[in-house]
């Protein structure tokens, strides 16, 4: 099941991302503070009663950014991020967004390929993004 998320939300999606030391580091807060924001969207997956999985992204005036992409570790390699990712630009797209883009570590090859994988293209690089000789690539797709 993908759902958008509430701020009732915002505990578990931070223990999401508490177990995914590449995650954006928003904490609960982080995530209160976000989702009240207009233009944000945070998509899940969930198992049961707990939430698996989820997708942040910010969308206005026909752009969209992903901000934030986490799996619990026990249901990484099960395509859930994958399909966050096909829900999140499939409902982008009927919002009539244009273009989405992201940020990604050039070292985090798992997610390159699931950005390619959902048609994402490399557009650029960002030097020193995460850090000293840390580059993220800059990825998108127009929809």
């Amino acid at each position: 099941m993908i759902a958008r998320a509430t701020p009732c939300h915002a505990a578990a999606l931070a223990e999401i991302e508490s177990q995914q030391p590449r995650a954006a580091g928003w904490k609960q807060q982080g995530f209160e503070s976000e989702l009240l924001q207009p233009c944000a969207q945070i998509y899940y997956t969930q198992q049961g009663k707990e939430l698996t999985a989820f997708l942040a992204l910010r969308a206005t005036h026909g752009f969209a950014e992903i901000l934030n992409v986490a799996v619990l570790p026990r249901y990484t390699r099960q395509g859930l991020a994958f399909r966050l990712l096909t829900h999140a630009l499939a409902c982008l797209k009927q919002q009539r967004v244009e273009q989405v883009t992201l940020e990604v570590s050039q070292h985090n090859a798992a997610a390159v390929a699931l950005y390619q994988k959902a048609g994402l293209r490399i557009l650029g690089e960002r030097k020193d993004f995460y850090g000293p000789s840390q580059h993220a690539f800059i990825m998108g797709i127009d929809l």
